[in-house]
């Protein structure tokens, strides 16, 4: 049935886990249909995950690195009635009495990049409409082994990689051993891997990834490629995809066939899309979604995706979309629009350049300034950094205040939050400010 790790699990095996949940009443109760679990043995919550899926009640995954306290604030947000913590044999009730009823399904928390995470419920029915719709967009990788190599609680690893896999009467491989060699080991004995992960652990797979050899298939989500990233490993991938989509939706678009590292695809076959027409007219993403497979049941959903592109016909004729950036995200400098990542890019070309992120500060004289943060291999003054941006970029995309940095942080999905950034930012000059008052007051 699928592997975690180096263990395999039949079909027997999770009929036994069957078997222990419908022996629990909770997990049998439809009065409480909201259930949140946090559990670090990824066997476990994967049965538990299809056994509600297949009686029809609503369950939130929560990372099994989260702490207890913060597990029952997030659970409890989601108007959850009973969290599981690390075991199934003790439960924490978070609402005693039954919430109105709504469409049983999968309840995440949006990622919270420009604000403070949703909650998302996704119905199951729609779900089992995402997975049609996938298997049969997307059917190259029929003869390949799935291997998943990010969170089975987050949708792309749980819907895309795993639910897929099992759709495809395939066998999954999961991979929760972060330890690179392990995962390399377990790639090169695999008969045509697709590799389902982020572009950040891709780019540190690839680094170790031996000499020589290629790679057979990867899929990448949750964040854009590097231009840089994407020229330094396509030659060593035999097949490269991208998927692109939100909490809401789920997948939204496959890119079949990449070649360049922001065309992130068409879309899949129960999803239309609206979007600019042109890299020079980018306008916000937004997906028409058809809810159900059955044409008697269909109910049109629209997802504002928060997201700007733009529509590109692709080699085959097809219009393709392209990512530029995050509403949120956008840097306004004397009325024009600025996207980080046209920036980043640039300052990723330097060889020693390993990592940047772009984003925006607010100034009460000026209006919007760009920051920039990078890191690097060794110190890099900003002066000459900033040359390289005059090199390539207008005069209102080159950041005013650049910073070389020990680590950029980045979110298990690669994502970065600009937000956090710039309220860092104002956090760290307002304390520079209240300590220079402090000391003028204190030598008057």
């Amino acid at each position: 049935m699928l592997v975690i790790n180096d263990t395999y699990y039949s079909a027997e095996d999770f009929d036994k886990k069957y078997t222990v949940f419908r022996k629990n009443k909770v997990l049998s109760d439809k009065k409480k249909n909201r259930i949140a679990v946090c559990l670090e043995d990824s066997a476990t919550w994967l049965a538990l995950c299809l056994y509600l899926k297949e009686k029809s009640i609503s369950v939130m995954p929560i990372h099994p690195s989260t702490p207890l306290h913060a597990a029952e604030r997030i659970a409890k947000k989601a108007n959850c009635h009973v969290l599981y913590y690390h075991t199934l044999e003790i439960f924490t009730v978070l609402h005693e009495k039954a919430l109105e009823a709504q469409d049983p399904g999968l309840i995440q928390m949006s990622s919270g990049t420009t604000g403070e995470p949703k909650c998302i419920n996704r119905s199951w029915k729609s779900i089992d409409t995402e997975i049609n719709s996938y298997t049969t967009t997307f059917s190259k990788p029929q003869e390949m082994t799935p291997v998943i190599a990010c969170p089975i609680t987050h949708s792309y690893g749980l819907i895309s990689g795993v639910m897929v896999a099992l759709a495809r009467k395939q066998t999954p491989i999961i991979v929760n051993n972060i330890n690179p060699k392990f995962l390399i080991k377990t790639l090169k004995k695999c008969d045509r891997p697709l590799l389902y992960t982020s572009p950040t652990m891709l780019e540190g797979l690839m680094r170790l990834w031996p000499k020589g050899s290629q790679l057979h298939a990867i899929m990448t989500s949750g964040t854009i490629m590097s231009r840089s990233v994407f020229e330094k490993i396509s030659p060593h991938i035999n097949h490269m995809f991208q998927q692109y989509g939100c909490s809401e939706a789920g997948c939204i678009t496959i890119n079949q066939n990449m070649t360049t590292n922001n065309d992130i695809g068409t879309p899949l076959s129960h999803i239309k899309l609206s979007s600019g027409k042109s890299i020079d007219s980018p306008e916000e993403i937004i997906a028409t979604i058809n809810t159900s497979s059955s044409e008697l049941e269909k109910v049109k959903h629209i997802v504002h995706t928060q997201d700007i592109g733009y529509m590109q016909l692709n080699e085959n004729g097809q219009l393709s979309l392209h990512f530029i950036a995050r509403l949120d995200d956008t840097i306004i400098v004397a009325g024009l629009n600025v996207y980080p990542q046209d920036i980043e890019d640039v300052v990723l070309t330097h060889p020693d350049v390993t990592d940047a992120v772009a984003f925006k500060i607010e100034d009460p004289y000026a209006g919007q300034r760009i920051c920039l943060h990078y890191t690097s291999n060794r110190v890099l003054d900003t002066h000459y950094v900033r040359s390289l941006c005059r090199l390539h970029l207008a005069n209102h995309q080159i950041p005013q205040i650049l910073k070389q940095v020990n680590t950029i942080e980045r979110m298990p999905n690669g994502k970065i939050s600009r937000k956090k950034l710039t309220d860092a930012f104002h956090q760290e000059k307002a304390l520079k400010e209240n300590a220079t008052k402090d000391f003028a007051d204190s030598a008057a």
